[in-house]
């Protein structure tokens, strides 16, 4: 079965939602076994005119509060899944900038005299 197969018959482990924004939750499976979550936004919108309802994966910028409150729910939500995992495994929990992807181990550039 396809990946869009799967994600299609199945439905998400959590919805989140603040406003016309919503986040569903899905757990997910790697190739090695390795399990883990994601999440994906849409809002919803009704027609004056003939009521007609859906979701769609764009939005306006009137949308910008409730996509960061939802989107923060839905990571937080999921970091304590992750978190809960890792406690039953007893797999350490990366240090906070690694989460992130910051701090990595490069360099960071620094203005000196000689290039301002």
């Amino acid at each position: 079965m396809s990946e869009a197969k799967k994600k299609s018959s199945t439905k998400p482990v959590k919805t989140v939602r603040h406003g016309a924004v919503a986040a569903s939750i899905w757990k997910r499976q790697a190739p090695s076994g390795f399990e883990y979550y994601d999440f994906s936004l849409s809002r919803s919108w009704k027609t004056q005119s003939t009521g007609r309802e859906g979701y769609s994966p764009n939005f306006f910028a009137a949308n910008l509060e409730d996509l960061q409150a939802t989107a923060s729910e839905a990571a937080s939500w999921i970091a304590g899944q992750q978190a809960s995992m890792q406690a039953v495994s007893g797999i350490p929990e990366p240090a906070p900038a690694e989460k992130n992807g910051v701090g990595k181990g490069l360099p960071r550039a620094e203005a000196t005299s000689a290039t301002l």
